[in-house]
């Protein structure tokens, strides 16, 4: 009997050499795929807001704009969105499009909107009718006849650890901006 208890004594006698090395084990993959994660989400919440930012930017230079605007006009927009976002031509456009309520303004689900002109850069295609559906609640409510500027940015974002571990897919960000125009009735678009 004796020798009973002093086996199960030796078997119940705890020895915790090397115990830390294989917690380090366990645990590094975690903290690993952690800080990985959460430096990728925000990195793409900057991305996100850098693009905000710089459609707003566009957005307001256009609104303060009392000359027709025209295609190389656009263009200059294009660079001015890329440095600010840090991308390159390849990956981003921008669309600028000018809207006016026709009928039942004060409703959102009955009223007619119509695009008086929409351009974009780097083979954005142009807005038309049938896309209208597609953007009424992006618009707000308006006046009758009033007009507004709509700015359309794009820009792909490859995440920094695009891997399973974090899965973040590559993706393009797209921001709209609305805005009313402030030193003149309308924006206008020249073809020269």
């Amino acid at each position: 009997m004796m020798r009973f208890f002093r086996k199960a004594r030796r078997f119940l006698r705890r020895d915790e050499r090397g115990s830390l090395s294989i917690e380090a084990v366990f645990a590094f993959p975690m903290l690993f795929w952690a800080a990985t994660a959460t430096f990728t989400f925000f990195d793409a919440y900057k991305a996100q807001n850098t693009s905000y930012r710089a459609n707003y930017t566009i957005s307001d230079m256009l609104s303060r704009e009392t000359d027709p605007v025209n295609q190389a006009y656009l263009d200059g927009l294009h660079k001015v969105f890329r440095y600010m976002t840090h991308s390159g031509p390849e990956t981003t456009w921008i669309r600028v499009s000018v809207v006016r309520c026709k009928s039942n303004c004060n409703n959102a689900t009955t009223r007619q909107l119509e695009w008086v002109w929409s351009k974009g850069t780097n083979g954005a295609r142009s807005l038309t009718t049938a896309d209208i559906d597609f953007y009424q609640d992006k618009i707000p409510l308006m006046a009758f006849g009033d007009q507004l500027i709509f700015v359309e940015t794009s820009r792909q974002y490859v995440p920094p650890f695009a891997n399973g571990l974090v899965s973040f897919a590559e993706r393009n960000l797209v921001s709209h901006v609305v805005t009313r125009p402030r030193f003149a009735p309308q924006l206008l678009w020249s073809n020269s």
